[in-house]
């Protein structure tokens, strides 16, 4: 049988415990507590935000996520295009902005002949003039006959082609699709699909379904593409009510590097000149993206162009679009960010605990101790929330205002120490 006295006595003991050091350090210890936890609270949140702390912010994430992956990670749905300084400084591409389209055309008749199943154009296909939407420049024109032309020979085969939108803010959630010369052309191509090429604010996070001023929802590009190779997945992520803007798994540029005789990256010139069997090894039923990684100032000049950075390092954007995809088409590579409002909670309830450690009578290395297990703690949970829950706990908050916290209560316990010292030897001196 339960011996409830005993219970009850152990029950008051710990109470004692706890309580002790609440009453012994008086308010005005926890009066500053609480505005030292307040002030490291607001520090912690705006270094997660800052574009300064990117970098660290980036890699312990990267370190987190990377922990709850097993075996070798590539990319298993898509192939790269990256046209380089061999293509767009060529005499074909001509170093033109926008891209010359009949050169486009070409590439996207040679995957199509691969067997590709989705080609992605992150290329910019914005109209010369807005007012205009249907009007490109006459010297453009042919150009784009040949690449709807080709885009229509997509659709003949049964594939698919999506295509870059792009949007400007309205309000903070709220955005307007800027006009596209292929507007026009789109009610007469069944297999094209649109996707915004915006990334998320918050890099670590794939970018979802955008909301417009029209009433209606635009999808990101890799959601555009999710949605034709596994509409359950992309129904999946559009429903909840994060619409899709999750913490996600990133691949490393080294990811991308070719592995057992395959290739995940290629070149223009390199679709072009391939040999067709070697092409269809490399892209069929393959959504292939189509980006640029060419030098912006000269042939082999100047910085890469559409480079972005992110938790898988500095990459192309459209090897961050294939991220997205790849995360989104494997259920165990997105993460939902947990609750504002638990976070908080379990962050305070972390500070607090150490700080009735930090004021009960226990000797310095129990301290230390509980410092320590409080960070292995934080680093267990959020394993435990990735692996088992699917929930992504962003750690650089609590792990901040534990740091700041330990500091700052070993600052003011040496202070305290020292004043005590002072007081005993003037004592002595008298």
């Amino acid at each position: 049988m339960i011996n409830f006295a005993k219970v009850g006595f152990h029950a008051k003991a710990v109470g004692r415990l706890v309580w002790r050091p609440i009453v012994a350090k008086g308010w005005l210890h926890w009066l500053r507590f609480a505005a030292l936890l307040a002030v490291a609270s607001y520090i912690g949140h705006l270094l997660s935000e800052s574009p300064r702390f990117a970098d660290i912010r980036y890699e312990i994430y990267q370190k987190q996520v990377r922990l709850q992956r097993r075996g070798p990670i590539y990319p298993q749905h898509t192939v790269l295009v990256l046209l380089n300084d061999d293509d767009y400084w060529s005499t074909d591409f001509q170093a033109r902005s926008p891209l010359k389209l009949e050169q486009l055309a070409v590439l996207l008749d040679k995957l199509n002949a691969a067997g590709a199943n989705t080609v992605g154009f992150d290329v910019f296909l914005a109209s010369p003039l807005p007012q205009k939407p249907d009007y490109n420049f006459p010297d453009y024109v042919p150009g784009d006959d040949a690449f709807f032309a080709a885009v229509k020979r997509m659709c003949n085969a049964g594939r698919h082609v999506v295509l870059a939108g792009l949007l400007a803010n309205v309000t903070e959630d709220t955005f307007h699709e800027e006009p596209a010369f292929y507007q026009a052309s789109l009610p007469a191509l069944p297999c094209v699909s649109v996707g915004s090429i915006r990334f998320a604010e918050d890099m670590r996070k794939l970018p979802g379904a955008y909301a417009l001023d029209t009433g209606k929802y635009m999808d990101s590009f890799s959601l555009a593409m999710v949605k034709i190779a596994d509409p359950v997945a992309y129904d999946n992520l559009v429903k909840s009510n994060d619409k899709g803007f999750r913490f996600a798994q990133y691949l490393t540029p080294e990811d991308f590097d070719p592995k057992a005789g395959r290739k995940f990256i290629l070149n223009g010139v390199e679709v072009r000149q391939a040999d067709p069997t070697e092409l269809r090894q490399a892209v069929a039923d393959k959504i292939v993206i189509v980006g640029g990684s060419w030098s912006s100032v000269a042939y082999g000049l100047g910085q890469k162009v559409d480079r972005h950075n992110s938790p898988g390092g500095f990459e192309p954007g459209a090897m961050l679009h294939a991220n997205y995809v790849e995360a989104e088409l494997n259920e165990n590579s997105t993460f939902t960010p947990i609750s504002d409002r638990a976070a908080e909670i379990l962050e305070w309830s972390l500070a607090f605990g150490l700080a009735l450690i930090a004021a009960s009578e226990v000797a310095a290395a129990w301290k230390v101790w509980s410092v320590v297990i409080s960070f292995l703690f934080s680093g267990i949970l959020t394993y435990v929330l990735m692996q088992n829950l699917g929930l992504f706990l962003d750690f650089l908050v609590p792990f901040f205002m534990l740091v700041a916290h330990t500091f700052t209560e070993e600052l003011l316990e040496m202070r305290h120490e020292l004043r005590h010292w002072r007081h005993q030897s003037k004592e002595k001196a008298q």
